[in-house]
């Protein structure tokens, strides 16, 4: 891997084909362009796409374009690793295979310019989370999955998209007390413990980045959809970063 790394998430590329949803396409096609120009790695730490399912033959049409240019930023050189978050889980051999995307189902632990970098999309972390980790689990079984593929895409694409709008509803941008904050400063403590000196994290829509005095640093990621922040790592040095609009 190599630097400059650039960190993004919660992006939730929609399946809709609106002004707003083109638009926030642009913006992230400059961005992809940029990270071209510098060269380096690019990490999509989760829900990258507000719905992604592949089945053995199809993917979502809606984002054949988006595709299309992770694509070249691959063939540029630029490292592509995807993080899998809640909306987008359900990857099969599309990603990972044709793609050359490193894919990780859960958290991930990268050296890069000197740094060990914990990364994860962080949903689940909260002890009021109970429910929401049984759900997960459920939904991501092998059995789950299997019975999901045997519905037509129009159907199970239709049905994904109900469940989305849903699920973003539990997990909005705002209203996150200092409490929630500092349960998940705790479990970037803990990473830090093990041996990592910066802790990445999506899932929240919370831009904030915290370094110690030790040089150790948490880092969340904001998202595409209010905020348009990214995270950057170049010379060791970890740094929150507006994309402007």
């Amino acid at each position: 891997m190599t630097a400059p790394a650039y960190f993004i998430s919660d992006v939730h590329l929609s399946l809709n084909d609106g002004d707003q949803e083109q638009e926030r396409r642009q913006h992230l096609y400059r961005f992809f362009d940029m990270v071209r120009h510098t060269g380096g790695t690019l990490f999509l730490v989760g829900d990258f796409f507000d719905f992604w399912f592949e089945y053995n033959h199809v993917i979502p049409k809606r984002y054949f374009d988006v595709i299309s240019h992770l694509y070249q930023l691959h063939n540029s050189g630029v490292e592509i690793h995807f993080i899998l978050g809640n909306h987008d889980y359900w990857t099969n051999d599309f990603l990972n295979g044709p793609m050359g995307m490193h894919v990780y189902p859960a958290e991930a632990v990268v050296d890069i310019d000197g740094q060990r970098i914990h990364l994860t999309h962080g949903d689940g972390l909260l002890a009021r989370d109970t429910g929401y980790r049984l759900m997960r689990k459920i939904l991501r079984s092998r059995i789950t999955v299997f019975l999901f593929r045997w519905l037509h895409p129009d159907l199970g694409i239709t049905l994904a998209q109900s469940a989305s709008r849903i699920s973003r509803k539990y997990n909005p941008p705002e209203g996150f007390d200092e409490t929630r904050i500092e349960e998940l400063s705790r479990y970037a403590a803990a990473r830090w413990d093990e041996g990592c000196d910066m802790v990445v994290m999506g899932h929240y829509h919370l831009n904030r980045l915290h370094t110690t005095n030790e040089g150790k640093s948490f880092l969340l990621l904001g998202d595409w959809i209010y905020h348009y922040t990214y995270g950057k790592l170049e010379q060791g040095r970890l740094t929150l970063e507006t994309w402007p609009t």
